[in-house]
């Protein structure tokens, strides 16, 4: 009797994740005619990161007519040489904020000498397919923002890269069950939106992506998910733990919402998984193929490197929810080797 109870919750999921992957269907991708501006993409940078000239290379070969690209270091090291070397334009971040982080600050001071009606943010880290700057400038006619998200690209099979290219693909569920979201690698505006109102609310807060996607929802704009092309975050994870709990304690702050409703979801998994295992119930573990299926549609465009993301992805669904069990409290957060200490409402500070 137990058993069929598992199966109709099994049943149920499975129905709503296959709702799911048909409203995806229709969501994924947002033309536009909006063609072309000047734009011009800004780069944080610190420190050199895995398959750093090849990420240069995919954001200084796009397919648009009329861009400049910006690299922003935090001094004349080893990495701005090189930038210099390689023909990229350069300059050291020098914009003045005591509480913002070292990423805003760059994207400030790229702000300050940029000359494009566009402004792009891109990661370091992130290696951009050849159509990802003219598809995120396309609908900027009839969006205040357009955005996508990353394909997690480990560099090797570890398990440590394996459990964040799981956890990495959780990214695409608030895009399409809760609000629509800025990524901070790849974000485009018009110019007029950062407006000097933006630039001082971006100078006073350590999450870039966050305090944009406030900006663009008090102003009643609307965000453009673009999912024709995805980019791929390569690396190779030194410190997991570190690395997950920044991004548990960014949800905490900034999407305390966001962050209840996969309180939620992790319960009725591990419950469903147990559940099922428990007393023979194999409708109920129907969701879970389903949840990898799901993953492997958003990746369809991509190759094989995606594979680890795909298949990793519902393993990270039990990590995250342990992680944002243990970590419910936690406030402090290490990003590029700097520590910083979020106040998140209601608790301590």
């Amino acid at each position: 009797m137990i058993g069929y109870i598992f199966d109709a919750l099994g049943a149920i999921a499975a129905v709503l994740l296959l709702a799911q992957i048909w409203k995806e269907r229709e969501l994924f991708g947002n033309s536009g005619m909006f063609c072309c501006p000047k734009a011009s993409v800004i780069v944080p940078v610190k420190g050199r990161d895995i398959g750093f000239r090849d990420n240069v290379r995919s954001l200084l070969s796009q397919d648009y007519p009329n861009y400049e690209v910006i690299y922003v270091t935090d001094g004349e090291d080893e990495v701005y040489q090189e930038l210099v070397q390689l023909g990229v334009k350069s300059v050291v971040s020098s914009f003045k904020c005591d509480g913002c982080s070292g990423k805003v600050r760059a994207q400030l001071s790229g702000l300050g000498v940029a000359g494009g009606e566009v402004i792009v943010f891109a990661d370091s880290d992130t290696f951009y397919p050849s159509n990802w700057l003219r598809t995120m400038v396309a609908p900027l006619d009839r969006y205040a923002a357009t955005t996508t998200f990353s394909w997690p690209r480990p560099n090797k099979l570890t398990l440590r890269n394996l459990l964040r290219a799981g956890f990495w693909t959780l990214g695409f569920e608030s895009q399409f069950v809760g609000g629509r979201f800025l990524w901070g690698g790849s974000m485009a505006f018009r110019r007029d939106f950062l407006d000097r109102e933006a630039i001082e609310e971006m100078s006073k807060e350590w999450c870039d992506d966050c305090t944009l996607t406030r900006l663009v929802k008090e102003r009643g704009g609307k965000i453009a998910f673009l999912g024709e092309a995805i980019p791929a975050n390569v690396y190779d994870e030194r410190s997991l733990l570190s690395w997950s709990t920044r991004q548990i304690v960014t949800i905490r702050k900034y999407s305390p919402r966001g962050a209840r409703v996969f309180l939620v979801i992790g319960s009725f998994f591990s419950f469903l998984l147990i559940g099922s295992l428990l007393t023979g119930a194999w409708v109920g573990l129907i969701p879970f193929p389903l949840w990898a299926a799901k993953n492997a549609l958003r990746a369809r465009k991509l190759k094989s490197w995606a594979l680890p993301g795909i298949l990793m992805s519902v393993p990270a669904i039990f990590y995250a929810f342990a992680l944002l069990v243990m970590k419910w409290r936690e406030n402090k957060v290490i990003w590029r080797g700097v520590e910083y200490h979020l106040s998140i409402k209601g608790e301590r500070p």
